[in-house]
């Protein structure tokens, strides 16, 4: 799976987004048909059931509870009764996950930028093209009653890659410049965001949905002259 930073961004020239967006303004790219395909694939419905069902969110797992309290796995704080045995360290409860799921809660699987092939590509993507370092973490709603973060500022560069679903956006410049410097946009399936580092956001779902936010650490946030990607080749062990 072979594609470029440029293909993300068409039909936004690449000068165009140096020039306008890159570390000064957010900015929307709506999907085409080839962005549509490859974030719809980027995590199915049934794949996102058979990583939790299997026990495999070894590298990073939260919840959001409908009252807007966070849980995480690094924490040891999603599960509820005895830890099994034969169990990891960072052991979570899916009894307990399915009924936040079901009860208007979300889950986020991070640091998970190796989970597919359609999201470690998109991260190489990035990666190549501003010389840096990417993760993933995947914001996955069941309705649109569903909670999400509030209000909150990244550190970090931003794209968020729109797989399943629709959400409602809400971008201002600081947490508590609202009003008339907000503005508010629906985003779905092959829409991509660019938001700045500093920039206060917020994401409702509309619907059940699969958001992916993928995080840009370049060479200029760093005290050293380099960053260190994630090896994104695939080796045979068969």
């Amino acid at each position: 799976m072979s594609f470029t930073y440029e293909d993300l961004i068409h039909p936004l020239p690449l000068k165009d987004f140096y020039d306008i967006y890159h570390r000064k303004k957010w900015c929307v790219i709506k999907g085409n048909d080839f962005k549509k395909n490859l974030f719809s694939k980027t995590l199915s419905w049934k794949q996102f059931s058979d990583y939790i069902n299997n026990d495999r969110a070894v590298s990073g797992m939260q919840a959001i509870l409908p009252n807007g309290k966070k849980l995480c796995l690094e924490k040891n704080n999603l599960y509820k009764e005895k830890i099994p045995s034969w169990s990891r360290k960072d052991y979570f409860e899916k009894k307990y996950l399915h009924n936040i799921w079901s009860n208007h809660g979300s889950i986020i699987l991070t640091k998970a930028s190796l989970l597919t092939k359609e999201i470690s590509s998109i991260a190489h993507a990035i990666e190549t093209e501003f010389k840096g370092a990417c993760d993933a973490h995947f914001y996955c709603s069941k309705t649109a009653k569903s909670r999400s973060f509030d209000p909150h500022i990244d550190h970090d560069d931003n794209f968020l890659v729109h797989a399943h679903g629709s959400v409602k956006w809400t971008i201002c410049n600081t947490l508590e410049n609202k009003g008339n410097d907000a503005t508010s946009f629906n985003l779905t399936t092959g829409d991509l965001l660019y938001i700045p580092k500093g920039l206060a956001h917020s994401a409702v779902p509309l619907s059940k949905r699969i958001s992916i936010s993928v995080p840009l650490l370049e060479v200029n946030d760093m005290k050293t002259n380099t960053v260190t990607p994630l090896d994104r080749k695939y080796y045979d062990f068969s």
